[in-house]
C-alpha cells in the first residue's frame, strides 16, 4: 500500500460572479480497508460538507477531510490557514448545523463578512494574516 493520496476525480466549480473553484476528490489507501468502503464513506462525509460550506459562503476556497478512522472532519482555507491549521469537528458532534457554524467561525476569526466570498475583503485578510506569506504568522485570535 502506498501512503500518497490517491485522486479519483477532478472538477471545477463555477458560480457566476465568483472565481472558479478546482474540487479534488482524493483518499490514502488503507491496509485495513481493503475493498475501500472506508474511503468512499469519507469522501462522501466531505462531499456533503463541501456542499454544505458552498451554500451558506459561497466562493470561499475550502478545504474539508473527512477521517472517519481518526473520527474527524476537517475544515480550512488553507490559503489563508496553511496546511497546519484546521477547525476540527468530533465525528461525535457532525452535524450540518455543525460544519456550517465552523465555516463561519474560520470566516469571522479572519475577519472576513459571513456569506458570499467578497473579493477584496479575502485579499486584505490575505494580505494581513496568510501563513502562506510569512510562516511566522499564527490564526488571529
Amino acid at each position: 500500500m502506498t501512503d500518497r493520496p490517491i485522486t479519483i476525480r477532478e472538477s471545477e466549480l463555477r458560480s457566476r460572479g465568483l472565481p472558479a473553484r478546482k474540487i479534488v476528490e482524493r483518499f490514502i489507501a488503507d491496509s485495513d480497508d481493503p475493498q475501500g468502503s472506508r474511503a468512499r464513506y469519507d469522501l462522501w462525509v466531505a462531499r456533503r460538507a463541501m456542499e454544505l460550506l458552498e451554500g451558506a459562503y459561497p466562493g470561499h476556497p475550502w478545504m474539508v477531510e473527512a477521517d472517519s478512522a481518526r473520527g474527524i472532519v476537517t475544515v480550512s482555507l488553507p490559503v489563508l490557514m496553511g496546511g497546519n491549521w484546521v477547525y476540527l469537528i468530533k465525528w461525535a458532534d457532525l452535524a450540518p448545523a455543525r460544519v456550517v457554524a465552523a465555516g463561519g467561525e474560520v470566516l469571522e476569526r479572519y475577519r472576513l463578512p459571513r456569506g458570499r466570498l467578497e473579493l477584496g475583503s479575502f485579499l486584505e485578510a490575505r494580505a494581513r494574516h496568510s501563513i502562506m506569506l510569512d510562516r511566522g504568522r499564527k490564526v488571529p485570535e
